[in-house]
């Protein structure tokens, strides 16, 4: 299989590149950063401070911000721009078909954005234990193993509009428009719920306005993973899926009481492993059809 081929080469040439130099010590200082905040600022109050801590400062606006806008930085102009500058006929000259290019830039460009991430969070881990946090070793193996498909979901979304597009600029444009809307108006599409309700008069419960407006929520890659980093140490599942609903958060949980099953962890999972699948497959089909 050829995509072997073509994401070893993406992911060695990136190697070589100051950008992946430069987001590893982005990943790796923030992520020290915040592990010295945790072991010098909370570490001196409670000796019991575990490395929840420092997941809670980290899983939040933090790294659900910042690691999408670097993983699409990174891929968005991983085929387009291979196809402006023509080599992308080159590449289709050597025994490797279309799928085999967008799978290889995937794989290579996912690297390129999990190694720093995974050394982020080795580093980190090495400053917690130095400050005597204790380190809860499998939360923080979830939470790296999270962040890192926050990551690759995101540059499979770069990759998915890399392919479809036919320009450098039109890749920039989408994705800038894509991380907007995840980012900052995701919260006006819960409100399609409360319009539905009232045009169609489906006279929902405002406990029932709540629930399907968290499940449109969770259709938001960026909101979902913060969702489930919560879930690695809040009381409850659904506290977890409150997250963000502030003083309102506890009477809304006695309110609405157990977890629908479309609230529940496996189903924000598979709404979050959607984005993973789907947009680099629809740039993959758009791509084979496209005339180079």
């Amino acid at each position: 299989m050829t995509w072997k081929a073509v994401a070893r080469k993406d992911f060695h040439d990136s190697l070589r590149s100051r950008w992946f130099w430069v987001i590893s010590a982005i990943f790796v200082g923030l992520f020290i950063g915040s592990a010295y905040f945790v072991g010098q600022g909370l570490g001196n109050i409670d000796e019991q401070v575990s490395s929840d801590a420092f997941l809670g400062l980290l899983g939040g606006q933090v790294v659900a911000l910042l690691v999408p806008l670097i993983a699409l930085v990174v891929a968005y102009n991983a085929i387009v721009g291979e196809r402006e500058s023509g080599t992308i006929k080159l590449m289709l000259s050597l025994p490797h078909s279309r799928q085999d290019v967008v799978v290889g830039k995937l794989l290579g460009r996912s690297g390129v954005i999990a190694v720093p991430i995974l050394l982020g969070m080795v580093a980190a881990a090495i400053a917690l234990v130095v400050f005597g946090i204790n380190l809860k070793i499998v939360s923080y193996l979830l939470f790296t193993v999270l962040t890192i498909a926050l990551g690759v979901t995101f540059v499979s979304l770069a990759i998915g509009i890399s392919a479809a597009a036919s320009t450098n600029r039109r890749a920039m444009v989408a994705s800038v428009a894509l991380y907007v809307v995840f980012t900052q108006f995701w919260m006006y599409a819960r409100r399609v719920v409360l319009v539905l309700n009232d045009k169609l008069s489906l006279e929902l419960e405002t406990v029932e306005v709540v629930k399907y407006g968290l499940f449109i929520k969770y259709f938001n890659p960026v909101r979902a993973y913060e969702t489930l980093v919560e879930s690695l140490y809040a009381n409850s599942t659904l506290g977890a899926r409150l997250y963000g609903a502030g003083q309102f958060g506890p009477i809304l949980e006695q309110q609405i009481g157990s977890v629908p099953f479309y609230l529940s962890n496996p189903v924000v999972i598979a709404q979050f492993l959607l984005w993973l699948l789907v947009p680099v497959a629809v740039g993959y089909l758009l791509f084979d059809r496209a005339e180079l």
